[in-house]
């Protein structure tokens, strides 16, 4: 008459089991303390997690202490997860017997962005990893025939004796610790050693599994690669030049004026780092420019009405140096350092009309130039702009005594504007317009012989517009305009875990096929105590009633030990 009652207290634990026990460990990195309190909130919102907080275990700890972890808090899983310095949250799934299940990524590129991807993407995200983490793979309700099998053990022992009151209402629990110490003979015995020794033989072979992939998945995270190691323009530019003196000036001296002149150049970025990581170094590379004149030729006239003089142009300009880059989300700042030399040169006025010099003179710039650029990623255009003073180390020819301006001194400044526009993810056409400008005091001192020609200073000026092409080699998968935020989905390493599912399952038909290591396994039924453990192999139990109908001697051992 006491079984009735007792079989309907069975009920309530299958109803709580609908939802799924699952742990949450730290998660590190960038905004980790607000990310994991992000995902705490939207697993226990969902209504399908039973959500326990278990910050002290953290992402690389070895596949036992994910083990010992998920049987002390008797959840089927344990959630990890870091945070990169891109602002991607990689969430790794562990399941209760140590071994990874998964990993599964959410991208945000800012800390807000990333916060609105795991409100939107994280249940669907861990749906199908925590579904594989529940015993024996089953859903939710997969509890209910346990609890269903045992009121239909409890009638069969009230026909054996008359103290089965005692006896069916341990029957209807699911396997306490206490009862499996106490029984090593009875049947039961072995059915919950099967349910423990599947674990156990696949251990081994799980645990090297878990530690090769949660090292390679650790490894992995440092190893992202930077974006943009490689960028490289060409272009073609089109450019006008006025030189022009300055102050008092006596002597043959005329201005030179270049109307339009084409050039072709090739510029490039280069970050090593960048090829194998996402740290600071990455950051850091080197910046180099060549560019060089096409031959043209002028017709000078020196004053109106006089004979032109026919003159051809020799310009080239090479630029190298290193380039630091902060990025800032859509934004890119630039801080570079370069070596730089520009040449102008004229020929076919070294001597005319039996003068002893040139009518202009010949440029050689040597210049240490430091500067600022800003780069704006808006969709598929980009903006950048970038301004730089140049400091003359050497003004060859300019400088030459007893024929130019001895003691000279000068210095410059550049700057451009670029647009571009991205048509495919790693090529961008651009358009451009640049300002280069000199500016000398020739420090005129009195000297003996006087010199020849007499000036205040000068100025060289030099504007130009460009047309190119800009491609990336962005071998770390990110668009050149950025980051996105792209949910990611699970990795390969899901089949692998699916797999040993499969293996552990084939593995549980060997111990009842050869009871005799069961000896071994009594001194360990700390794997019979938690009760995912024991929800496992819940079905078998219903096998084995049958049994229980011709062996009525286990029966009164189990009614003297509860007694």
């Amino acid at each position: 008459m006491t079984l009735l009652p007792r079989s309907a207290e069975a009920k309530p634990p299958a109803a709580k089991s609908a939802k799924q026990p699952i742990g949450v460990g730290a998660i590190t990195g960038p905004h980790g303390g607000k990310v994991r309190a992000k995902v705490l909130k939207v697993l226990r919102d969902s209504g399908t997690y039973e959500v326990t907080d278990v910050e002290d275990i953290k992402p690389g700890s070895p596949p036992q202490k994910y083990q010992t972890m998920a049987t002390g808090i008797q959840a089927d899983a344990i959630v990890v997860g870091t945070v990169s310095k891109k602002m991607t949250l990689t969430l790794s799934i562990y399941a209760a017997n140590g071994a990874r299940i998964d990993a599964v990524t959410i991208k945000g590129g800012s800390g807000p962005a990333l916060l609105k991807e795991v409100d939107n993407e994280l249940e669907i995200a861990l749906a199908d990893p925590l579904s594989k983490a529940r015993p024996s793979g089953t859903p939710s309700a997969a509890p209910a025939p346990a609890t269903a099998a045992a009121p239909a053990i409890a009638p069969v022992k009230v026909t054996l004796d008359e103290d089965d009151g005692e006896d069916a209402h341990p029957a209807s629990k699911a396997a306490p610790p206490a009862k499996s110490k106490a029984k090593p003979k009875d049947e039961d015995l072995e059915s919950e050693d099967v349910a423990a020794s599947p674990e156990d033989e696949a251990q081994p072979e799980s645990t090297s599994t878990s530690d090769s992939s949660s090292e390679s998945s650790e490894s992995s995270e440092p190893s992202e690669k930077g974006q943009r190691p490689i960028e490289v323009m060409l272009g073609i530019r089109a450019y006008n030049r006025q030189f022009k003196y300055t102050g008092i000036t006596s002597g043959p001296l005329v201005p030179y004026e270049l109307g339009l002149a084409p050039t072709v150049f090739i510029a490039a970025r280069l970050y090593p780092a960048a090829f194998s990581s996402d740290g600071v170094l990455s950051n850091i590379g080197l910046m180099g420019r060549f560019e060089l004149g096409i031959a043209t030729s002028t017709n000078y006239q020196a004053t109106p009405g006089a004979e032109p003089t026919k003159l051809s142009t020799n310009a080239y300009e090479y630029q190298l140096g290193v380039r630091g880059r902060l990025p800032l989300g859509k934004l890119e700042l630039g801080i570079f350092a370069l070596y730089g030399n520009q040449s102008f040169s004229l020929g076919g006025d070294e001597n005319p009309a039996g003068a002893a010099y040139a009518l202009v003179p010949d440029a050689h710039y040597h210049y240490i130039r430091t500067g600022l650029d800003l780069r704006a990623y808006i969709s598929k255009l980009i903006v950048e702009a970038h301004v730089a003073p140049r400091f003359l180390t050497s003004m060859s020819e300019i400088d030459l005594a007893r024929v130019w301006f001895p003691g000279a001194v000068g210095s410059g400044l550049d700057g451009g504007l670029m647009l571009g526009w991205q048509f495919l993810p790693w090529l961008t056409a651009a358009v451009g317009g640049d300002f280069v400008r000199y500016g000398f005091d020739f420090n005129n001192l009195p000297a003996t012989p006087p010199p020849r020609v007499i000036a205040g200073g000068a100025t060289d000026t030099y504007l130009s517009g460009w047309l190119g092409v800009m491609s990336t080699f962005d071998f770390s998968g990110h668009a050149a305009g950025g980051p996105a935020a792209v949910p990611a989905t699970a990795s390969e390493s899901s089949e692998s875990s699916e797999s040993s599912d499969t293996s552990a399952e084939a593995e549980e038909e060997k111990p009842k096929a050869a009871p005799p290591p069961k000896a071994k396994k009594e001194a360990a039924p700390k794997r019979t105590a938690p009760k995912p453990a024991a929800a496992k192999p819940a079905a078998k139990p219903a096998k084995q009633a049958a049994p229980k109908k011709k062996h009525s001697a286990p029966v009164p051992e189990e009614e003297e030990e509860e007694e």
